[in-house]
């Protein structure tokens, strides 16, 4: 992968890379499983943070696979046409993963906002919009319900009625217009109802005016992003699939 942004390889990069050479080489098969965060971290002489975000990369790019209390594996290899398209998961990847973490401390701040700030014709907008993510997954369009999970991250932001919370979350959201490709290779009914319930679960709570609860949704989205198929339990109640967006 190319270096960062002014040059300098971040640290998950590192990471990527270091994974990625022993898969391609052949020293990693198919279906090896990875050492554990803790030795990674150790080998790679970083924290346990940036060996996460480096897995997270992955899985987003389809290099890896994460099943539920048994470690991360060594995926088959993405389709790749002239080595672009393997390029291109990763470089989405990566620009999913570097917003993510910017994405949870402004949208917890405007998800408080809104609970003080909102009004009615805005929590109208944001139920109606609970409405819309529904009649997608019924119709099984998930590229359509993706969309329409980022359009619901900005009318949260603008009911906020602070005008920096509305242009940093509106432009954070948008750079993942372009990479939503991604996620959306990897959706699942699974995914699809996790994904949901955390979405519906943030709006109850704005209307609500439930801090706790508001707190507590915007974080199980982050925390259980990455489209990690292995955690699907098949129920939106149950262990979390990831990759809400």
């Amino acid at each position: 992968m190319e270096p960062g942004r002014g040059g300098k390889v971040r640290k998950p990069q590192m990471v990527v890379d270091g994974l990625l050479a022993r898969a391609r080489s052949g020293e990693w098969q198919t279906g090896t499983r990875l050492p554990s965060e803790r030795d990674l971290a150790v080998e790679f002489s970083v924290s346990r943070a940036a060996v996460r975000e480096a897995l997270q990369i992955l899985q987003l790019s389809g290099h890896i696979e994460t099943r539920l209390g048994e470690g991360s594996f060594v995926a088959e290899p993405p389709m790749v046409t002239g080595g672009t398209q393997d390029d291109a998961g990763l470089v989405a990847g990566m620009s999913i993963s570097e917003a993510l973490e910017a994405r949870e401390a402004v949208e917890l701040s405007s998800a408080l906002m809104a609970i003080r700030r909102a009004t009615r014709s805005d929590l109208l907008k944001l139920q109606a919009v609970v409405a819309e993510l529904e009649e997608h997954l019924e119709q099984e369009d998930y590229k359509s319900y993706l969309l329409s999970t980022l359009d619901l991250h900005i009318l949260v932001a603008k009911a906020s009625h602070n005008a920096y919370l509305i242009r940093v979350v509106t432009e954070l959201t948008d750079r993942h217009r372009d990479d939503q490709w991604l996620v959306h290779e990897h959706y699942t009914p699974d995914v699809a109802a996790f994904s949901f319930e955390v979405h519906r679960q943030l709006v109850e709570a704005i209307v609500n005016k439930d801090e706790l609860k508001a707190i507590e949704a915007t974080t199980r989205h982050y925390e259980d992003y990455p489209v990690l198929s292995g955690r699907a339990s098949g129920s939106a109640g149950g262990t979390s699939p990831a990759g809400a967006a």
